[in-house]
């Protein structure tokens, strides 16, 4: 009885935790059913991208490269033990056998003061370009999932559009078939009806292959299973009033506007500031090389310790035999004994300052002055990119305005247009329908309306794109994304 009692309440407590699995799996699935929204999708991208993790990595070692500069100013610092053994056959260093030495502190520094600014300099302005190739990194990065991102859910609405227009013909070609059977219709409108209904369903299946394939670059973007169901926010395609402000700009306004953004370019895109960070780089490098034949090195070494000698077995006095000379032999004897071989351990230090000048690098053929003009020439080779950069920018900024500008126009013109066409398929339906007009003007209403909504999605795709393009170009976000 008292294990029916157990078994029972094993059981219950299974249903119950079983009942509370399925409840978190539940909850789960609907958390991962939520739409993945454009920030999260730039944040995951950004997150996941191996190129600007290696970009991230190239600022950290550059980092320490400045460090490594710094690093010249700090002098070499050892702690040194040595036991020596000699022999001489006469004078005073006969009288020692060998040495104990301990140099308890053993330094040395050597800088060249040119060299060490210049590498210094050159190695801080490394660092920052580094750190504007990451952010462009960063940025191309945002780019191409905002691309993505609008690419999957313009797909996704030409498919429902494909789907609405072929529902539509093939009711039409329903309705043609059966009259031409009848007699009603002609050859030509059944034929018209049936190539136009084949022909809508082939566009939907490219629509169809067009989605897949857009999700799975979108999902490899994301660094996510490439077959991962993609659930996009599709408000992100709403557009509001604000957003059509450039639709009407003024002339003057419009030519202050865009002088406003090349400023901006200007001090803010990071393309601009690598470039820029690098050439000053590669002047302080080929400086830094040239410092060699230009600055003397100053140095510095010293060092503290103790040492003890080792007294020559059988060099004590050997007497003459004259009791008059003996005694005084022996004195002088002991005393330069004791000054060239002291007993027991003996602290010392010693310091030494000091200049070297190189001169023989004056020489054009030292191997300084090759790397100093390699450098040089880098430093100019990339003095002529900025030029042409420099140029460029204006007409990126000035191109992406205008694309930003039809774009806004294009929204303004079709959001309309597209409510026409709509109604002008009801009407054209209608019409068909009562034997008003023939089925070639209703399959003309359906085109209309498929080249109407193509327009509009094309269009807002171009807006998004040309804001982020714009951002781009600018270095900061002067327009809203998400």
């Amino acid at each position: 009885m008292h294990c029916q009692k157990r078994y029972k309440y094993l059981f219950q407590k299974r249903g119950v935790l079983s009942l509370i699995t399925v409840i978190i799996i539940f909850s789960v699935s609907q958390v991962n059913a939520q739409p993945l929204t454009l920030q999260q999708a730039i944040t995951t991208a950004i997150q996941n991208n191996n190129t600007y993790k290696a970009a991230l990595l190239k600022v950290e070692e550059n980092r320490y490269k400045v460090r490594e500069s710094w690093g010249m100013l700090w002098p070499q610092l050892s702690t040194d033990v040595a036991y020596t053994r000699q022999w001489y056959e006469a004078g005073f260093q006969s009288q020692i056998a060998g040495q104990y030495d301990v140099k308890i502190i053993n330094g040395q520094i050597a800088v060249n003061p040119g060299a060490f600014y210049n590498s210094l300099q050159a190695s801080r302005n490394g660092y920052i370009a580094s750190e504007y190739e990451a952010r462009s990194i960063k940025a191309n990065t945002i780019i191409t999932t905002l691309r993505l991102y609008y690419q999957v859910l313009l797909t996704k609405e030409l498919i429902s559009m494909h789907e609405e227009s072929l529902k539509a013909l093939e009711e039409n070609l329903r309705v043609v078939t059966v009259g031409y059977q009848k007699g009603t219709f002609s050859k030509l409108d059944f034929l018209r009806a049936k190539v136009a209904y084949n022909n809508e369903k082939t566009q939907l299946i490219n629509a169809k292959n067009d989605y897949l394939t857009v999700c799975a670059t979108f999902n490899i973007q994301l660094n996510r299973e490439i077959n991962e169901p993609v659930e996009l926010d599709e408000s992100a395609l709403m557009v509001s009033n604000d957003d059509l402000q450039y639709l009407s700009l003024e002339e003057e306004k419009e030519i202050a506007l865009i002088k406003e953004l090349v400023a901006l370019s200007l001090k803010n895109r990071p393309e601009l500031l690598q470039l820029t960070h690098s050439k000053k780089a590669l002047e302080y490098a080929s400086d830094a090389a040239a410092s060699v034949y230009l600055w003397p090195s100053l140095f510095v070494s010293g060092n503290y310790g103790t040492s003890k000698s080792i007294s020559k077995e059988g060099s004590q006095f050997q007497p003459t035999g004259n009791p008059a000379i003996d005694p005084i032999l022996e004195a002088m004897s002991q005393g330069m004994s004791e000054s060239f071989a002291p007993k027991g351990w003996n602290d010392h230090w010693m310091i030494t300052f000091g200049a070297t000048y190189q001169w023989g690098a004056l020489s054009p053929i030292n191997s300084s002055h090759a790397k100093a003009k390699q450098l040089e020439s880098q430093a100019n080779q990339l003095d002529l990119q900025l030029e042409d950069f420099v140029k460029s920018v204006r007409l990126d900024i000035q191109r992406g305005f205008l694309k930003l500008k039809s774009a806004s126009n294009s929204i303004y013109s079709q959001q309309g247009n597209v409510e026409t066409a709509e109604e002008s398929l009801k009407t054209a339906t209608a019409q068909f329908r009562n034997g008003i007009i023939d089925n070639s003007k209703f399959l003309e209403a359906n085109v209309a309306l498929i080249q109407a909504k193509t327009l509009y999605i094309q269009a807002l795709y171009d807006y998004k794109v040309s804001q982020a393009e714009l951002n781009k170009s600018i270095g900061v976000d002067y327009f809203k994304l998400y």
